[in-house]
This record gives C-alpha cells, structure tokens and sequence, in this order.
C-alpha cells in the first residue's frame, strides 16, 4: 500500500481525522505454522508527520489450494479437501460484529482487503502485550471460563451440515498421520524409540479404530458454537488490561461438541515444547472445572463436556502429536527434547482416549 492508501486506516486507528503518514515499514511476524489457509503475518507500522507512531498486524489468508503442504495428503483427498475447507471463515468471525462474554474480545479490523485468486489482507488491530504471557494455572482456569461462557451463549441444535471435525479426521487424520504411526520405521526412530513406552504404538492403534464410533458419539451431544482453535496462543493477554483476553485466529465455526475449545487451550503449549508431560493432569482438570463454571456463568448445563471434551481432544490431537513431519530433520538436543516432550503428550491422549467408553 503507498502512503495515501495507508491514510485513511491510520486516521482511523489513531483517532485522528488530520493524520499523514511520514514513515512506513514492513516486518515478518513469527508465527507457528498451523492452520492451511493461513499465508502470512506481518505488522506494518510507521509515523506520522507529527510524530505518533502507528501499527497494524497484516494477517493473509487464502484458499488451501495455495497450502505449500497439500502434497503431504493423499492426492485422491487433495480435490477435496479444497473444495470444504472453510478458508474465509476468519475474515467472516472478524467481520461480524459477534457479541463476545466479558473478559474476551476480538482484535478489531480496519480493512477487509479482498485480493482475488482467493486471496485476502486482513488488516488488524497490533495488540500491545506485556511480552509472553505466564500461563499458570490460575490463566488457564480463566481462560476455560471465558471460553465456556462463550460456548454457553451460543448453544447450537447438532452438528453443522457444513466440514468439521468428522472432514478433518477423515482427511488429516485417518488419511495421513494414521498411516505414519502404523509405520514400524517410525517406533524405531532416534528422536522416537528412547520415549516411547512399548505399549504406545498399539494403544494409538487401537484408538484409531474407534475413531467412527467416537465421532458418532460426538454427533449425540450437546453442540455449540465455539472459538475453534483457543490455544494459548491465539489467546493474547493485552498489556492494557491484564484481566482480558483478545481472540485470534479463529478457527471452525461449524457447531462443535460441548467443551472442544479446550482441547486446543490443554495441548497449544505443549506442542511447542513448552509443557512438561507431568504438567498435562492439572491443566487438563483445570480447565475442564473452569469451563463448567462458565457454561454456568451463562445458565447452561454442563452435561456431556467430559465426553465433548476428551473425544474431540482424542480426535483432533492424539494422533499427530509426535511431530513426524520433523523426523527427516538433524537430531539436536532442542528438538530431540520437543520429541520427548511430545511423545510424553501422545500417551497422555492416548490414555484419556482409552479411558472413554468404547
């Protein structure tokens, strides 16, 4: 953009009709690699001719067929996975005006810019934060909170008729990471074989095939509508106000199992390496009483979260929490120790996935 068409958004931002932009720059954002339809972030800032500083974080989505790792599914599953991957939901969350529970907002958008080719800038709000955030237990319980309240405002009839969990199991799932546990290869591997516990290859095996009896159990529940990807991460804790998360990265907006936020928020830190496996119990007990109490804030019952939670968290995480997309790299110790910890993470799920009624 040339700093005419920067104007108008930054007269915005700062409240202030008279602003000209003086200077301009672009810089990378670090980001985990996640979501498909994600391109690029990117925090465009500058001056103005009076000297305030100005910034927005540029967040490119697009279309799946522009993925660079759609080869990693099977080609018979690549048509179609583009075809129902719901690329634009994030610009349609943004754009909503959607009534969020106190203690939770949304970055606000400045400008929607549709590029074609399936393509879209989302110019948004830079959310100043304190740096990373400490996330004990006391954030994580007030982040399941929040989170149950806004599950709890939205309660939904069933599952959507549009692609969701069952899509992405299917795809992801069964179609890729299934197959790749089931190599022997994988269990004899370096950054693999000192962390696995014998038993852990046929525990995985076991829960995949429950995986259509569980994603039929899921479609009996209560479902409502959700943040869709609530990890840590994507839950900024804003330096002006500490008490507050701000909401990114939104993810599935189809109708969800009660309590499939949480999933994200227990398993977001650890597969960066930045949980122990030890860690895993009181997080996990942690948020699962916090978002009943929030799903109570809002007058909701909490029947089926235990159930809602567990499978959709068993489903979505357990059987790509080893990293194998990792395992070409050169071991070194760093990532020798993300192994460890994630494989302590798959026998954390495969656990709570054999502990669910088969």
């Amino acid at each position: 953009m040339s700093h005419a068409d920067l104007t108008p958004l930054v007269r915005q931002a700062l409240d202030r009709p008279d602003a000209e932009v003086a200077s301009c720059r672009v810089a990378p954002l670090a980001h985990v690699p996640g979501t498909p339809s994600t391109g690029s972030l990117r925090r465009v800032s500058g001056t103005t001719t009076c000297g305030r500083s100005w910034s927005f974080v540029v967040k490119s989505i697009h279309s799946v067929r522009h993925w660079p790792h759609l080869h990693l599914l099977p080609e018979a599953a690549r048509d179609g996975f583009v075809a129902v991957f719901p690329w634009r939901i994030e610009a349609d969350v943004y754009a909503s005006g959607r009534r969020l529970p106190p203690g939770l907002r949304m970055p606000r958008l400045y400008l929607l810019d549709d590029l074609g080719d399936d393509r879209i800038d989302l110019w948004l709000e830079d959310v100043r934060t304190c740096g990373p955030a400490r996330w004990d237990l006391t954030r994580y319980a007030a982040a399941a909170r929040v989170l149950g309240r806004l599950a709890g405002m939205y309660p939904a009839d069933g599952p959507g008729t549009g692609p969701g969990l069952r899509v992405y199991v299917v795809n992801r799932v069964m179609g890729s990471a299934v197959p790749a546990l089931r190599d022997p290869s994988l269990w004899r591997h370096p950054l693999v074989a000192p962390h696995a516990d014998p038993l852990l290859r046929m525990d995985l095996d076991t829960l995949a095939h429950r995986v259509p009896s569980m994603l039929d159990a899921l479609d009996a529940l209560p479902h409502t509508m959700a943040h869709g990807d609530a990890s840590p991460e994507n839950l900024l804790v804003p330096a002006a106000r500490p008490d507050e998360f701000v909401a990114i990265d939104w993810g599935w907006q189809e109708p969800v199992p009660v309590g499939f936020d949480l999933g994200q928020l227990l398993v977001g830190r650890a597969h960066e390496g930045l949980l122990e496996p030890g860690e895993l119990p009181a997080v996990h007990r942690t948020v699962q009483e916090a978002y009943a109490l929030g799903l109570a804030d809002e007058g909701r019952s909490a029947e089926g979260l235990a159930a809602g939670y567990v499978t959709s968290l068993v489903l979505r995480s357990a059987f790509t929490a080893i990293p194998v997309e990792r395992l070409d790299e050169p071991v070194t110790p760093e990532l020798a120790e993300l192994f460890r910890k994630r494989v302590g993470l798959a026998r954390f799920l495969a656990d709570l996935g054999l502990g669910l009624p088969s």
